[in-house]
Order: structure tokens, then sequence, then C-alpha cells
């Protein structure tokens, strides 16, 4: 009987909560039904018809970007905004290589032949070499040679070569060890010569079996197709068919020069790296001829 009242009581509050409910509600929706308050304002139409107006289309501002300009490694490295060159890499010289993009540097300027080739490079040689010796013991003299004219001469201890600001301060020939290639080692006579470099002020010895070098690299160039080369040196600038050209560096191993090409034609510098345009058999090398 308890638990019946309780029900009794919960259905009573729903009822009256449901009926609360109802009221508000429909209190609410009367109220929105009603009209505004006071009289309603009266719309006053234009004498004119209507004509309808297009508005101008807003000012557009077109920019064109400029034309992307070549690296500092030569007119073909040039990188375009979303297009960079193609970059190869040449494993007999050992230098990189690109393909500019499509439509870039050839819109920029015509390609103008570079007029210039890479002949060989070689290792620089000391201005003066020892060839050779003649006499005997307590009486040597050397064959010496002067690399800039091609002269050679004998000369013993004590004398001075004034065109090379060079003198020869000792001459001496001693057996010495030899080691052959592929073969055992034989005892041969070795004339050495001490030589005071009076540019330097220092000494420089010489023997007949080797050449000399400074440490040095020289290029020879030439216009294509011709023979005739130019000896060129790292940090030189010459003038060449109208053309200015400046040496950057020169590399022996693998020979190999970065030269960079100024003219009025162009309207940049063209910054090349040129390989040998063929093999040089002819030159020098650090090792000792074989006797």
């Amino acid at each position: 009987m308890a638990n019946s009242g309780k029900e009794k009581i919960y259905l009573a509050t729903a009822g009256a909560v449901a009926l609360a409910s109802a009221l508000a509600f429909g209190w609410l929706a009367w109220s929105n039904t009603r009209g505004p308050d006071g009289p309603v304002a009266q719309v006053t139409l234009a004498p004119d018809p209507y004509v309808p107006t297009a508005t101008d289309a807003p000012t557009v501002k077109t920019e064109l970007w400029s034309q992307p300009v070549a690296q500092g490694r030569g007119r073909d490295w040039v990188y375009d905004t979303f297009t960079p060159p193609e970059i190869f890499y040449n494993a007999r010289s050992k230098h990189f290589t690109v393909k500019p993009p499509i439509g870039v540097s050839e819109d920029v300027t015509p390609e103008e032949p570079f007029g210039l080739e890479l002949v060989t490079v070689r290792p620089e040689p000391f201005r003066l070499q020892l060839i050779g010796y003649v006499g005997g013991e307590g009486d040597w003299r050397g064959t010496f040679q002067n690399v800039a004219t091609g002269e050679v001469f004998l000369a013993a201890a004590g004398r001075r070569v004034p065109n090379l600001a060079l003198s020869i301060k000792a001459l001496d020939v001693r057996s010495a060890d030899i080691a052959l290639a592929q073969s055992m080692t034989t005892r041969q006579r070795v004339a050495t010569a001490v030589v005071h470099d009076e540019r330097t002020n220092r000494d420089v010895t010489l023997t007949h079996r080797e050449r000399r070098f400074t440490g040095g690299v020289s290029a020879f160039v030439a216009p294509p197709g011709e023979s005739a080369t130019r000896e060129i040196r790292e940090g030189e600038t010459f003038k060449m068919g109208g053309a200015s050209y400046r040496v950057e560096k020169i590399t022996l191993a693998p020979p190999a020069i970065e030269i960079t090409k100024e003219s009025p034609t162009l309207s940049q510098p063209d910054r090349r790296t040129l390989t040998p345009r063929e093999a040089d058999e002819s030159a020098p090398t650090s090792e000792p001829p074989t006797p």
C-alpha cells in the first residue's frame, strides 16, 4: 500500500510539470503571433523605375617576374623558380656540368662560342734543369738547360747564371742505389747540383735523373681548331679575339681550368670549366726517367 501511494505522488507531480510546461509554451506562442505595438511604418516607393547597375571590377596589378640570372659558375648554371638545371658529373674530368632549364638561358642571351679550348695542363718546371754531367773526379761539370730559352751549357760549381738569377754553389757526382721498375736495385752515378735562387733566397737541389718542378702549374690554351698555344697561369688576365679572359683556377689532377670570359656582346660574364680537348702524352711528370 505504501508503494502505491508513492506512485500516485510521482504521477501527480509529473502531471503538474507537464501542465506547467504546456501553459508556458502556449503563452510564448501566443506572444509571438501578436503584431508589433504602435502604428506600422508606411513604405514609400521611389517614382523612378529600377535600373540595374553593375559594379566595376577591382583593379588587379600584374607583375612579371624577372628572368633568372646565371650563377657564378657559368651561364648554364641558371636556377628558375620551379625548375633547377639538370646537373651531371663527368667521371673522367671529375667536374660537374649542367644543362639549363628549357627556355631559360636560351631566352636571356643567344649562345656565343666561348672561343677558347684547353690543350693541356703541366706542372711548372724550375727555370734551370741539370740534364747530365761530364768530367772526372774532382773536375765535374754539369750539363744544364735554361728552360725558358732551351739553351744547354756546361758549368761547374761557382758559376753564376745572371739571366736566371741563379748561382751554382756545388756540384758533385756520387754512386747511389737506384730502384728500377719491375727489376732489382742497381748502383749508378748520380749528378747533384745545389743552386742558390736569388729571387727567393733559397737553395734548390737538382739531379740529372729527374726534372725539378716549382710546385706550381700552368695551362696551355688555344682558339678552337688552332694548334698554336698560349701559356697561362692562375690569376692571369689576357685578351683574345676581342674578349677578355681571367684564369680563376688551374688543377693538374684532373687536368682542368676554371676561366671567366667577358666581352661587349655578353650581358654577364661567362664562367666555364674546361678540360683538355685531347689527351696530351707529352706532358712531363715528376717520375724519374728510366736509364
